[in-house]
């Protein structure tokens, strides 16, 4: 490096770079490999070199969560690690620009080999092209360009075949757009809307079809320390050789299985690092590699001359070998040792080294497949795939998917794809595109290579991890936390992320789901595409002030007909057929009537047409309201707001018994009463608190309106615009997930038989009982109630009987980790804003913005509630724009008129319909109540008020 070569602060440290640099590689050539804390206090580094796993994060200048691997070093910019519990985020409101709108003929969404391709040919074809790519230059992983300030001294023919592609995209009118990250898709109308931001803005694109060309990410090698600095992926140290010349230590180990460990450790010695050794997991097999030969001889002998150099410059090569333990970086020196045991026989040996290049594989990247609804099925090996033809048309018309992004295949075929796929969607937009025999006899030979490559690289599937191996390494979930909730009964990959935390961090879930997989495998437990978590918005972290809006609010809940559920119905006959009380709903409030239904000795089946706890339970934030929202008080709410108001003395009773639940379990609700604060901006708002909090105190709640100087006090980050609040002392919060966990264990160890995917299909009453068909088969049940939220509604009819519950979907949103920010409970005298900050350090966002319902009958997000809801909670606290939006979801909430329904059906005495306001603080004492009613005939005195006889009039 010269003299005069530019440089940037790295913790107060000059680091100089060449022109081209990503902050990860300026870093890695001074030996930095460290760049921050996750909230756990475990350290991070580069792992992915791709932007998909979100470890190499920094701050640069005031921004936090910049991806040091995709960002381009500058000249005086001053980068810091990022810490995520701790150090200043910026306090400045963004005010984002209204999002540009264009209309094309296609995206497409990836600028490798196969994006490239298909953009040629839809160009060429008459279309309007519109590229998206995420890196800074177009070219993908197999065709990354060296960057202009690269270190490599020479291009070698795989980068200069990338040059002619380049230059034949050039040649087209197709636009590419570098460093535009897509977080939005969906099929809309006719045709698909798509959302990305670049550098500071966003834009909307619609277009009649897209392709998709995301390519693939490397399957991790979960051991003991693969999470630590120093240790990526192969891909992730190719992009440092191959784009910026830089080698990812100085003594490297390579483990994996295929070609690409190969051709990393030839790069490498080419640019003059030490290999210290190469394990290969196969015993490459001779007569596939025979097989290889024939079908494609140039990239046969590329493979053997990688073999030729480690054999020339004497790096061994370990056949049959695995990395199975990863320790410390020492102080002292900045090398660990490393273990690997061969699979057959157990030999062990130990390697010492500072870098570690480790891959098992590749996954397809499914997000914006998924979002866009296209079908997954599982492959050979049990991991998600899109569903697709040959040259890559999916199940929805007008979509595509070329290339790895669809499944494995190398770069031969991706180029084959992509050209097949890019004529297919000229046809579709009836454009002149004849069929291309030749393409496709090339497609069948690329494939008959990559079919003889992976049997030549054949291995045995890795062993499951040992418990005390991390398996999410966003939010440091290991394999024995896992085993633990299989233990308890989470039997698919979503019970298992409510009750770990498996797959909720910045990478949602790219890095741990095939993990997880196998571990359901270890059980027999089979998860087909359909267990699968649903695919959310945003597709990667969105940087919140890049998509806030002002956005008009609602007058009033949206109602809408409940979801249908993905998973299909059980068909195995349940194992009772008859039951003293029969709970219809799995979640908080049933769990809480059958638990108290169980204890008094009853015989009790509790039957979801879902999940346990997955629904309303298990989509909202966990507030624990106890003073009236803006919209249940005065002009906004329902009947002026009594109902709800006459609700308060219960949600108090309820938090209470919460409080004695996680006391009675044992286990961390993560429950906190942090007291409340409402906030006021003018005199108005003012007035508004003042009169509901003499209205709260009326019913014996402590709410009192507190000045400027007392809110800062109690939250300093919040805005300076607000001059008053009402603070309510008895408010707080608790995590839903381990609440609703231990809710179910503490049912089913009293007795409850809770069964999963068996809807309810009719009720009839059967002398002084009732029959009830399932998809399990009938039960006869002496007593029910029913407690299915949205679903009850549908339920009553089989009775004849029209309950007035509606079905009201509602999103929430969850930032990444951050500093302390938001010490208690937070609302909006006159928005709709709910706000607290998790124990995990993110922060939940949500205040009833509407969701909306697709054609399957699903909830889904709404983009304008997304942005209106952020718009809020940044107004609110100015930090929350300079953070990122990290996933956000959509549940079926249930809106009555404010205030519980906890009712005898008229005509059936021995059935009970149980449904929340404000659901989850009061579903413990509702769903008590309900099963003391529907045992004992009769209703608590303090509840009488809120029966179904209050609708008659």
């Amino acid at each position: 490096m010269t003299d005069d070569a530019p440089s940037f602060l790295y913790d107060d440290r000059p680091v100089k770079f060449r022109t081209g640099d990503s902050i990860a590689a300026a870093l890695a050539h001074a030996g930095i490999n460290r760049l921050g804390e996750r909230m756990s206090g475990d350290p991070r580094g580069v792992y992915c070199g791709m932007g998909a796993c979100q470890d190499c994060l920094v701050t640069v200048d005031d921004e936090r969560s910049v991806r040091a691997c995709m960002q381009t070093a500058a000249q005086g910019m001053s980068v810091r690690p990022q810490i995520d519990r701790d150090g200043p985020v910026a306090q400045s409101i963004l005010d984002a620009e209204p999002p540009e709108s264009r209309k094309v003929d296609c995206v497409i969404v990836g600028a490798g080999p196969a994006g490239l391709e298909a953009a040629i040919v839809a160009s060429d074809s008459g279309l309007s092209v519109l590229v998206l790519d995420e890196r800074s230059a177009a070219g993908g992983q197999y065709f990354k360009p060296p960057s202009s300030g690269s270190r490599k001294d020479s291009r070698d023919a795989q980068h200069r075949t990338g040059d002619a592609l380049r230059e034949r995209f050039d040649r087209t009118s197709a636009i590419v757009e570098q460093e535009a990250t897509v977080w939005f898709a969906r099929a809309e109308g006719d045709g698909f809307t798509l959302r990305y931001t670049n550098i500071g803005r966003e834009e909307i694109i619609s277009a009649g079809v897209v392709i998709l060309a995301t390519g693939a990410h490397e399957k991790p090698a979960p051991v003991p320390g693969w999470c630590s600095p120093g240790v990526m992926t192969i891909g992730a140290a190719q992009t440092y050789a191959r784009r910026y010349g830089v080698a990812p230590g100085k003594k490297i180990l390579i483990a994996g299985q295929g070609p690409l460990g190969l051709q990393l450790a030839a790069e490498l010695l080419d640019m003059g690092a030490e290999v210290v050794g190469v394990a290969e997991r196969s015993k490459m097999k001779f007569a596939a590699l025979a097989r290889m030969t024939l079908s494609n001889p140039r990239l046969a002998a590329t493979g053997a001359g990688y073999l030729a150099r480690l054999w020339r410059n004497r790096v061994p090569l370990w056949s049959g070998f695995e990395v199975t333990h990863i320790g410390d970086l020492e102080p002292q020196d900045s090398m660990r040792d490393v273990s690997l045991a061969a699979l057959e026989t157990g030999e062990m040996r130990t390697v010492r080294v500072d870098a570690v290049c480790m891959g098992d594989g590749f996954l397809p990247q499914l997000e914006l497949a998924r979002l866009l609804g296209c079908g997954i099925e599982m492959d050979r090996s049990g991991l998600p795939v899109v569903t697709r033809a040959d040259d890559g048309a999916t199940d929805v018309a007008g979509v595509w998917i070329a290339g790895d992004g669809g499944g494995l295949g190398g770069a031969q075929v991706a180029l084959a794809q992509g050209r097949l796929a890019g004529l297919a969607a000229a046809r579709h937009c009836a454009r002149d595109a004849a069929a291309d025999p030749g393409t496709e006899r090339r497609l069948r030979k690329a494939r008959r290579f990559q079919s003889a490559l992976w049997t030549a690289f054949d291995a045995p599937p890795r062993k499951p991890p040992a418990d005390s191996t991390i398996v999410c390494r966003c939010e440091s979930v290991t394999a024995g936390a896992i085993r633990e909730a299989l233990d308890k009964q989470a039997t698919d990959p979503g019970a298992i992320k409510r009750s770990t935390r498996c797959g909720m961090g910045r990478c949602q879930g790219r890095f741990c789901t095939s993990t997880l997989i196998g571990l359901l495998a270890e059980r027999g437990i089979d998860a087909p595409a359909s267990s699968l978590v649903a695919p959310q918005l945003p597709a990667r972290p969105t940087r919140i002030g890049l998509v806030t809006r002002e956005r008009p609010e609602w007058g009033g809940h949206r109602e809408a007909k409940p979801s249908a559920r993905p998973d299909p119905a059980r068909v195995d006959p349940l194992p009772l057929r008859a039951v003293d009380v029969l709970v219809i709903g799995a979640g908080v409030t049933g769990l809480s009537a059958a638990l108290r239904a169980a204890k008094s000795g009853s015989r009790v089946l509790c039957v979801d047409r879902g999940r346990a706890g997955a629904e309303a339970s298990g989509g909202n934030a966990g507030s624990l309201h106890l003073q009236l929202l803006s919209w249940d008080f005065g002009k906004k709410a329902v009947a002026g707001g009594s109902p709800a108001l006459r609700t308060l003395p219960l949600q108090a009773e309820s938090i209470g018994l919460w409080s004695d639940l996680e006391a009675q379990s044992g286990a961390d609700f993560e429950m906190k009463i942090t007291g409340g604060l409402m906030l006021a901006e003018n005199r108005g708002q003012i007035d508004f608190l003042k009169a509901k909090a003499r209205a709260e105190g009326e019913v014996g709640i402590e709410t009192h309106v507190i000045e400027t100087e007392e809110i800062q006090k109690i939250a300093p980050a919040l805005s300076d615009r607000f001059v008053a609040a009402a603070w309510c002392p008895g408010e707080g919060k608790i995590n839903p997930l381990p609440a609703n966990e231990a809710l179910l264990c503490a049912a089913r160890t009293a007795g409850v038989l809770v069964e999963e995917r068996c809807p309810v299909l009719g009720i009839a009453q059967d002398g002084d009982g009732y029959e009830v068909k399932t998809s399990g088969g009938s039960v006869q049940a002496d007593r029910i109630v029913i407690a299915a939220g949205g679903w009850s509604t549908q339920l009553g009819r089989f009775l004849d009987i029209d309950l007035p519950i509606r079905g009201a979907p509602l999103q929430m949103i969850v930032t990444e980790p951050a500093p302390p920010l938001v010490p208690c409970l937070m609302a909006h005298a006159d928005r709709h804003l709910t706000l607290k900050q998790a124990g995990a350090g993110s922060l939940l966002i949500g205040g009833a913005w509407p969701a909306a319902v697709n054609t399957k009958g699903q909830s889904e997000v709404l983009p304008e509630s997304l942005e209106g809801n952020l718009w809020v909670a940044a107004r609110t606290v100015p930090a929350v724009s300079n953070l990122h939006m990290v996933r956000s979801w959509a549940a079926m909430n249930i809106d009555i008129d404010g205030a519980p329904l906890i009712s005898h059906l008229p005509g059936h005495p021995r059935i009970v319909v149980a449904a929340t306001a404000n659901g989850y603080t009061l579903g413990p004492l509702v769903g008590q109540a309900a099963a003391d009613g529907v045992m004992t005939g009769t209703m608590r005195t303090d509840l009488q008020g809120f029966s179904l006889a209050r609708f008659e009039n």
